[in-house]
């Protein structure tokens, strides 16, 4: 392999684990009509990647990485199919960049190393297993700070799933147009980028070990909202409330029931208030082993607690939706946080994902009467109320599945 393309494949790792076929289809464009584009045509990697083989030029090749592309992208956009997506993600992303890191192999190269495959493994075949490990490591790195951002809007309802997404797109293609003209300093961004993803993993995981309090009785570090000790039992004696993004308060929480129920509103345990980061109905705790939603009376009781919620949170869409145009967001915002969250969170990922689209087909049919007067006040009390509807439905119709042996309330 010629330097510049280890140069490239190397300082691409950190693309390839955010967007691995985007990546690899942007590479066999510039690879087959890079030498064509101005200003970069003459650039010493592009005329490596020119001298890949000819099946990775070749047009089927381009339409089978866009078509994948194309998935990847709209995949980026869905938290249900992310959640699918993620246990295989990391091996996905590690393939896709050992397959391309092979394919920028010139012919000149492979015939001098004929000699040592022959003995075994391959130069080259080596130095694609270098690739596709520290692509791998590095989609770990990635998804654990990805996780950050899930868990502050799981259902994406601040956009900041959606704001990400963009910007990795938005990197994959002009990040790897930098790596052609400055291949040096791409090497370093992507060395620094990958010691930022561990740094920002291990800050965020120091903060939430510092945030947390002894335990009264064995002294073990506990959340400052959570209920009770999962080590010796002992209830704490002043449990802060839970944030709007789970997190803990400065004020004391309310009622111990009132509390339970939000933290689990919050996915969080109802007990030590630890993250709950399946979207399933019943989910053991990962600290203290408590089962979420265990019986049917207890999946009611919550859900008659999230519609103690409902009254005024129609009233405050209702306040917002009198403000043409400019309330609908924040009233969509404030609705998705403090009721449909609770819903959506125990929701399975493709009934998630069905459940979303119906939302959409109504609240298109509705969004437009928003600008006319006292009607389009209407609007976002219409479309709060129908979310809450169908997410509540979806969430019973998952719980007649996981609690199949006991009644579930209609």
């Amino acid at each position: 392999m010629n330097l510049p393309a280890f140069l490239y494949t190397l300082s691409s790792v950190p693309i390839f684990a955010s967007r691995p076929f985007l990546a690899a289809f942007v590479t066999a464009l510039l690879a087959r009509f890079g030498t064509e584009l101005p200003w970069i045509g003459d650039h010493a990697i592009i005329v490596a990647l020119s001298a890949s083989p000819e099946w990775f030029r070749s047009t089927t090749c381009l339409c089978v990485l866009g078509f994948w592309a194309l998935l990847e992208a709209l995949a980026a956009k869905s938290p249900e199919i992310q959640q699918v997506l993620e246990q295989v993600e990391g091996y996905v992303k590690a393939a896709v960049a050992m397959l391309v890191a092979l394919a920028l192999i010139d012919a000149d190269t492979a015939r001098t190393l004929g000699a040592i495959q022959k003995a075994g493994l391959s130069l080259e075949s080596a130095w694609a297993l270098v690739v596709g490990a520290a692509t791998w490591l590095a989609a770990g790195a990635r998804r654990k700070v990805v996780e950050l951002v899930t868990d502050a809007d799981e259902g994406d309802d601040l956009g900041l799933q959606t704001l990400l997404a963009w910007a990795e797109s938005a990197w994959a293609i002009l990040g790897l147009v930098f790596i052609v003209l400055f291949p040096i300093a791409a090497l370093v961004l992507a060395a620094l980028t990958l010691f930022g993803l561990w740094w920002i993993r291990r800050r965020a995981e120091r903060r939430e070990e510092q945030s947390k309090l002894p335990c009264a009785g064995c002294g073990t570090p506990l959340f400052a909202h959570a209920n009770r000790c999962h080590v010796c039992a002992r209830e704490l004696d002043a449990p802060r409330a839970v944030g709007v993004f789970g997190q803990p308060k400065t004020e004391p929480a309310r009622g111990g029931a009132r509390h339970a129920s939000d933290l689990v509103a919050r996915k969080r345990c109802p007990v030590c208030a630890a993250r709950l980061p399946r979207r399933a109905v019943q989910q053991a705790c990962g600290t203290c082993a408590r089962v979420t939603f265990a019986n049917t009376a207890e999946l009611e009781r919550y859900l008659a607690a999230l519609a103690e919620r409902l009254p005024r949170t129609l009233l405050v869409s209702l306040a917002l939706g009198a403000i043409p145009l400019l309330g609908v967001i924040p009233a969509v915002v404030y609705y998705r946080l403090n009721l449909i969250t609770g819903l959506r969170g125990y929701v399975p990922p493709l009934r998630g994902w069905a459940a979303k689209w119906g939302v959409r087909l109504i609240h298109v049919a509705v969004i437009a009467l928003q600008p006319i007067p006292v009607l389009g006040a209407l609007v976002l009390p219409a479309m709060c109320w129908s979310t809450y509807a169908i997410y509540r439905r979806t969430l019973l119709g998952s719980a007649r599945a996981e609690l199949s042996s006991q009644p579930v309330a209609s």
